[in-house]
Parts: structure tokens; C-alpha cells; sequence
């Protein structure tokens, strides 16, 4: 039972994320069939980010987002070009957890980044040596934001400790023969073991 309630929940957070990356990208969408990029660039970037595994929106905006700077490029519009690639890379490396999604998406943007940014040098008028372009480029790229194990686990046992107590404590009185055995000191023993693990889930988040 403990399970099929933890499978529930998951299955909720899930089905949350698939649907504000859904509307996120049908806002983008509708933006981008009027031209106005910026405001789609926005969108297929929150769409990015509310990521979760088998998300067809996912990779529709990561899509969308390329064909727009593909699309800058042509018109010679480098900064939305740039804009539009930048914002791949860096929706994808906001989803970084245990696995990297998106490796595939960041290598080919950090390539047209590069790119552009040393098509836009002779532009400036600059005499910038392969040393210092290359340094710009590598200051530009965010960092690579690996989560940390240990904080990652800490979130892991605060948030699973978290939904154990919860249960638990729903549960307890049910193992009782009457309701009204359910004592004071069980009632304070379950509900800080569920702030307990509660504060150590967002501690977890925030280090992590």
C-alpha cells in the first residue's frame, strides 16, 4: 500500500510538470505563429524547464527554439540567434540531476554559439587573439551545474522520510482497535518526524 501511495504521488509530480510544459509550449506556440519571438523564446524555455522523462514537449520546444535562431541567422539578427540557442543550453542544464538530458541539444548549440560569437569580433573591430576569444566564449557558457551526491541523497531520504511519516501517520490509528488510543505523544512523535523530514527535503533542494 505504502508503495502504490508513493507510486501515486510520483505519478501526480509527473503528470504536474507534463502539464505545464504542455501549456508552455502551446503559449509559445501561439507567440511564434505571430512573430513575436522573444515572448516564444520565453515560453518554449519554461517549457524546457518544467522537464520530465518521455515529455514530447520537451524536445518540441528545444525544436522550436532552434529553428528560430536558424531562422535569426538568415536575417542576420545574431543576438536573437543568440538568444534563441543560449536559452537551449541553458534550459537543458537546469534539468540536471542524476543524468544529463539534452547532451545532444547543448553540444550542437554550443558549437553555433561559438560561431557566432567570433563572426560578431570583426564586427566589433577588435583584434582579440584566439586566446582571448576563446576565453569569452568559455566565460559565456554557464556552469555545468552537477548536483552534489551528498546533498542529493539528504534531499532523497528527506523527501521519502517525508512521505513515510505522512503515511504513517494517516495510517497509525487504522492499526489501532480503537481511534482514541491514538495519544498525544504518538501524534507529536508523527507530525515532527514529518517536519523533520520535510525541512530536511528542502534543505536537500537547496544545496543540492
Amino acid at each position: 500500500m505504502i508503495l502504490g501511495l508513493i507510486t501515486i504521488m510520483l505519478l501526480m509530480v509527473w503528470a504536474r510538470s507534463f502539464y505545464g510544459s504542455m501549456k508552455a509550449y502551446n503559449k509559445g506556440e501561439s507567440y511564434l505563429k505571430e512573430n513575436q519571438y522573444i515572448k516564444a523564446i520565453t515560453f518554449f524555455d519554461r517549457s524546457i524547464h518544467w522537464y520530465t522523462p518521455f515529455n514530447p514537449y520537451v524536445e518540441r520546444s528545444a525544436e522550436r527554439l532552434w529553428n528560430i535562431g536558424k531562422y535569426a541567422e538568415q536575417k542576420g539578427d545574431t543576438k536573437l540567434a543568440l538568444i534563441a540557442f543560449r536559452t537551449i543550453r541553458g534550459g537543458f542544464y537546469s534539468t540536471h540531476s542524476f543524468y544529463k538530458p539534452g547532451r545532444e541539444w547543448i553540444k550542437k548549440c554550443d558549437m553555433r554559439i561559438k560561431q557566432l560569437m567570433e563572426l560578431e569580433e570583426p564586427k566589433k573591430g577588435t583584434l582579440d587573439s584566439s586566446k582571448v576569444k576563446r576565453r569569452r566564449y568559455l566565460s559565456d557558457r554557464p556552469k555545468d551545474p552537477n548536483p552534489s551526491i551528498f546533498w542529493t541523497i539528504f534531499l532523497e531520504i528527506g523527501f521519502l522520510g517525508w512521505i513515510g511519516s505522512v503515511i504513517g501517520f494517516i495510517m497509525f490509528p487504522m492499526r489501532r482497535k480503537e481511534e482514541t488510543e491514538f495519544s498525544t505523544f504518538s501524534f507529536l512523535l508523527w507530525m515532527g518526524l514529518i517536519i523533520v523530514f520535510f525541512v530536511f527535503w528542502i534543505i536537500g533542494m537547496m544545496k543540492a
